[in-house]
This record gives C-alpha cells, structure tokens and sequence, in this order.
C-alpha cells in the first residue's frame, strides 16, 4: 500500500492504531482469558456449505446444541442462567467477549410526549440500571454510560454525564413540566387535555426474555411516579415494519451492535436517516448535531475526530434521544466434537466473517456442513434493504467489500489488493484509487472489474440508499483508469473515508444491477455476488443453504479444484463389428493436494453414454474402463474428460443361410467327382 503524502500515511497509521483498541475475551468468572494478537492467515472458506437456521427461542437453541443439530450458539449466546450448565457438558466449549454492542431505550421523538427533552429525562431517572444488570444479566455485562461502548477503547468518553437512578428528581421534573396526578389515582394526567396519560409502551422483540423483564421493570418503576408504561413484545419483522418503516411507536429496545464507533452516530443521529427506511430510529432532528456530524465524517486528523466523538457523547447524553441501558458480555458456545475452526474477533466474539471462513468438520483439512441458528430469519437478499443485523447473515457472506477488518480490527486488503490516497488540503478534497485483483468472479463467472465498483459506488450515491449513503455522499466523481483499477474523488479530507468506501459498502454486479430502476423494491430470488458463499436454497421459516464459493480469490492453495488428469487412452478394439463391445480404458489421477471426488464422463459421438463418480487421495491413479457398443457402421468420437480417440465399427460379413450352404456343399462334391472321373478315365 503506497500513501502518496506521508502525513497521510502518518494519520492512517494513528487510525489503524486506534481502531484496535485493548479489548478482552474473559472467561465465565470474568477472568481475563485472552489478549495477546490473533492469528490468521485469512483464507476460506474451509466448510462445504453454511445452513443459516431459524430457531427462534433461546432455549430451543440451547436444546438443539446440546443434541448436536447446530454446531454453535447463535447471538445473542448462552443466556447467563444457562451458563452454569451448559459449561458442564464437555463436548460444549464457552468462550465470553467484551463486544461493542449496547441496548438502549430508544424515544420516538416524533411523537408527544417524547418530543419533550426534559420528559425522555425524566423517564431515565426512572430506571434503574444497576438493578438491571444484577437481575437479568446476573453480572454478565455493564451499566451502559455511553452511546458509545467501552469496548471502542480510546472512541469511549469515560466522562459522559449520567442519569443515576433516582425517582424523587423524575418526580420533580414531571411536576415541573404540568405532568400532575391532579385526579389522585396514581397516574399523572396530560397537562394538554387534563386527561390521564394514555399507556405508553415498550417495544421488545418477543424472542429475547431479558428484554421482555427489563420492559416490565420499567414498568414497575415508572408506575411508582405515576407514568403508564406497558411492556409490548412484538415479533421482530414486525418492530422492524412498525419502527424503520412507518416510525410508529412510543419506545423501544434495540440492540446496536456497531463498529466503528463513527458508524452509530452518522446514521442513527444525522437528518437525513429520518426517512421511511432510514436508520435514524428516535427521529433526531437537530442543525447542530448535524453539523457535528459532518465534523466527524470530514475532519482530515485523528485527533479533532476523538475530540468530536467525544463531544457528540456528552451532547447525545443531554438531548437523550435513546438512553443506554446496558452492555452485556457475549457469552458464545459451540461443540467442540463435530467443529474446529472458530476464531474470537475483537469486540465481537466468535460470530464472525473469519469463523465462518474458517470452520470446518473436525479431524479434516476442509468440508463438512456448518449449521448455525439465527432467532429470527432475513427479511431481504438485497444489499440496498438491509434494515437490520439479521438481514446482514446472507448479505455479508454472499456479497464482498474491497477491504476487510481483520480479527484485530486492523484494515486490510481485500477485493483490493492497495490503494493510493491523494489528499488536496486547499480544495479539500482527495482522490483514493484501489487496485483491485484480477481473479476475482462473479459467482455466474464473469469477472469483477473496475467497472463494476465504480457502478456501485455511484448507484449507492445515485439512488441514495440509505444504509451506504453517509459514505459514498461526498464522492463527486469516479473513473476506471484500467479494468482492475478505479480512481475516486472525493469533495471531503476525511480521515475515514478510505475506511468507510473499502469496508462498508458491498460490491454489486454491474450487469445484474444496471437494469434496477427501483433498489427499494427488487428483490432477487438468486443473490449473485463473488463472496466466499455462493446462495442455494431459502426454505422460508426453516433454514438458508449456502455452499462455498469453489472460485473464491482467497480460496486455499489446498483447496483450489484440479480437475483429474485424464491420460492414456486406450480402445480395444479400435476396430469391431457392429453389435461387438468394445472396452475403452484411461488412466485417472488426482494431481491436487487434498482428497477429491469427481464425476468422469464418457461420451460417444457427442452423447454422455456413462459417468462414473471416484474418490482418489492426493498423487493416487487409476485405470478406468467403460464399455460401448453400436447397430451402426461408422466412425465414432470417443471423449472421456477432454481425452479423445475414435473407434471403427463395420458391417459383419454375409453369412449364407443354411439350406443354402448344404447345397453349395453337394454341387461342389458332384463337380468335383465328375472331374476326377474323367481324369481317371484319360489314365486308362
């Protein structure tokens, strides 16, 4: 990777610094386990194919794991009454991470009483969320302080102002803002219409039971100063429906799993989200945050954007349109007989891109059918409708980024293999190039060029998609100087741009994708990327079968498929009559490093006659006859594999029938005497 201006490789480095922060994988008693460096050498997948299943409780997930009909726990991992005895089966392996994930009770500032800043506080001093911890999370997690977790390291403020429990200062702002119980039942009344206030209530996803009992603490909390709020599990294609889409709801509770820490605050706080479909959930407005967050997006050094992180957390604390709740430890587990492979990322845990490269039957180099639950199933297999992290298990193994974060949150290349960055100070502006590799393909085969980033880069820009559009906005120009090269420019000196186009944005198929006029609305039955997992089958409600991409660039050398060497060919006879048979016989050889299986067809005059399918371990041959027969004189192609010969079949010679040859017999007699007669009759 070549960095044109050395303050600009300088500043990159600090990035990449700092976007690795000192992050923790504990134990079950909460003793560190691991922190040095993982290692990896980046290349998959290892597995034959990926079941996504859908299994939507926790506790059928722990049952099914247990059984051995998944190989891992999916997320959100082991709940923590679960841990005691699921780490008391020794064919279960726990691992527990520190993620950058928090759940925050999300206000619909849209909608009154909400849009009252000083009514959001109130309600945050209502709960209290030591007790939550200690309760639900029986210790596997933390008070949230932030929008940002402590997991981002250096990105976490320590310093952000909190909302300690206290329901004698919730009291007192209720009564300050004309929220009075004036009827003395026990529900303050809307100084609005004098009425008591309608129930508000808490949307949770109903497969989450901690959720579900945090809501009903609210609620038991929130009743002793007189506010109605009621829990409202809801199935979650639902909440996404009522929340993304339509922006109906009082509150909520999601998980916001985000990395790196820029990514929460430009989508879920800026204006321009608050569309149907975008990602500003609360329905923040504010001129000034979003300057602010322009700041962040745009500033060219490393230290003005953690001074702007910094800032933006204080200032999200006072205006609270969501109030951080908790963090929990990611708790994961999977069985230990059938798998090996998993590999633990920062900040994450074992759920990751790398693991799912990586993974691969026990006892064997590569192969073996990985399954994994998911509680609730994808709602699209278009990148451009991604609304939340489920839709992102297909996705994001389907479909490629030009660069990747490694288990270490460090960049690396990708689909590119460098990059150059130009940055132009007095025009604030910078020009990025990527060079991409050349063995890169689609998973219909056609190759990946310039060509298509470049088609994606301004079709996301163009039709302003809503998960990608805070990185590609800035970019006002894009060229492809060569097929395996693009050229961007962009009108920001944004420290994060390299990161944000190489790393969030997935690469589409320009000719698949020019013809989608309305993104929003497509929806295709065959997701065709050139990620490491190529799309089978989806059984609605069951499970998706993915399979391993056989031509996928990063493939191991070990891996890559050698068709069986076909030589030696050899007819017996060349030549026959018709109806006799004739034996044709090669020589097979597997010139691969590992163990193969591979159907060898046998072709006669263009036609497959026979196929035959041999499993040969690495350097093994073997001869391999077929058989064929013909009613027709002629000359026939033989083809075995791309070897081929030719084999004569001819008409039979006549053969006269019976009565006939007894005939022929006694008139060759009579001839024959009648000669001999007269020769002995010239002797006398």
């Amino acid at each position: 990777m070549e960095i044109e201006k050395s303050n600009i490789q300088i500043m990159l480095l600090l990035l990449i610094i700092a976007l690795n922060p000192i992050a923790t994988v504990y134990a079950y008693n909460h003793q560190p386990l691991i922190k040095e460096t993982i290692e990896y050498d980046y290349r998959g997948p290892r597995c034959d194919e990926l079941y996504i299943v859908v299994i939507m409780t926790p506790e059928a997930q722990m049952l099914a794991l247990k059984k051995g009909e998944i190989d891992v726990l999916g997320w959100p991992g082991v709940q923590p009454l679960q841990v005691a005895e699921i780490m008391a089966d020794p064919k279960i392996h726990v691992v527990t991470s520190e993620v950058t994930e928090y759940y925050p009770l999300v206000f619909n500032v849209r909608k009154y009483p909400f849009n009252i800043t000083d009514f959001r506080r109130a309600i945050a001093y209502c709960i209290d969320r030591e007790k939550i911890v200690e309760i639900l999370l029986l210790g596997y997690g933390r008070v949230a302080t932030s929008c940002i977790p402590k997991a981002h390291g250096i990105w976490h403020n320590p310093n952000v102002p909190q909302y300690e429990y206290n329901p004698a200062k919730a009291a007192e702002i209720l009564d300050r803002l004309g929220f009075i119980d004036t009827d003395k039942d026990g529900i303050r009344n809307d100084p609005k219409t004098g009425k008591n206030l309608p129930d508000m209530t808490i949307m949770i996803p109903s497969y989450d039971p901690i959720r579900i009992r945090m809501a009903q603490l609210i609620s038991g909390w929130a009743a002793e100063v007189g506010l109605p709020i009621k829990p409202e599990p809801t199935e979650h294609g639902t909440m996404i429906d009522k929340i993304v889409g339509e922006h109906d709801f009082d509150m909520c509770c999601w998980t916001y799993g985000w990395y790196p820490p820029w990514d929460p605050i430009s989508l879920l706080y800026h204006s321009s989200q608050d569309v149907p479909w975008g990602w500003n959930d609360p329905g923040i407005r504010n001129s000034t945050w979003d300057a602010l967050i322009e700041e962040i997006l745009n500033t060219p050094s490393i230290d003005e954007l953690k001074e702007y992180i910094w800032t933006f957390q204080v200032w999200h604390m006072q205006l609270i349109p969501d109030f951080p709740l908790f963090e929990r430890l990611m708790i994961d587990a999977y069985r230990t007989d059938k798998t090996e492979g998993w590999l633990p990322m920062l900040g994450i845990g074992i759920l990751n891109f790398w693991s799912y490269m990586n993974v691969h039957e026990k006892g064997k180099i590569f192969g073996g059918k990985i399954k994994y639950p998911v509680q609730r199933e994808t709602k699209t297999l278009n990148p451009c409708k991604v609304t939340s992290g489920w839709d992102y298990e297909v996705i994001d193994k389907v479909y490629d980024t030009l660069m990747k974060r490694d288990l270490n949150n460090n960049y690396i290349p990708w689909m590119a293999k460098s990059w150059d960055v130009q940055m132009f100070p007095e025009n604030k502006t910078q020009i990025i190039t990527f060079y991409l590799h050349e063995n890169i393909t689609w998973h219909d085969g056609k190759p990946v060029t310039g060509e298509d980033v470049k088609f994606t880069l301004e079709y996301y820009r163009d039709y302003e998609i809503p998960p990608y559009l805070p990185y590609v906005s800035s970019i006002y120009k894009v060229e492809v100087p060569a097929k395996y090269a693009v050229k961007v420019y962009l009108n920001t000196t944004s420290v994060i741009a390299l990161y944000n186009i190489g790393t969030m944005l997935y690469i589409l198929p320009k000719h698949l994708w020019y013809n989608v006029t309305d993104p929003m609305e497509y929806e295709p039955k065959v997701p065709i990327g050139s990620g490491p997992f190529k799309f089978v089958e989806w059984v609605k409600g069951e499970y998706i079968k993915l399979v391993y991409n056989e031509k996928y660039f990063k493939l191991p050398e070990e891996r890559i498929i050698i068709p069986f060497e076909v030589a030696n060919m050899r007819i017996t006879p060349s030549k026959a009559y018709v109806g006799d048979i004739v034996a044709v016989t090669v020589t097979i050889k597997n010139k691969g490093l590992i163990e193969r299986t591979q159907e060898i067809q046998f072709k006669v005059a263009g036609k497959i006659e026979d196929k035959k399918t041999i499993t040969l371990a690495p350097g093994q041959s073997i001869d391999l006859t077929f058989t064929t027969t013909k009613d027709k004189a002629g000359e026939y192609t033989i083809e075995i594999d791309g070897l081929s010969g030719k084999v004569t079949f001819e008409e039979r010679p006549a053969v006269l029938p019976a009565y006939q040859t007894i005939a022929g017999t006694l008139i060759s007699i009579v001839v024959v005497a009648v000669v001999v007669y007269y020769v002995a009759r010239k002797k006398r």
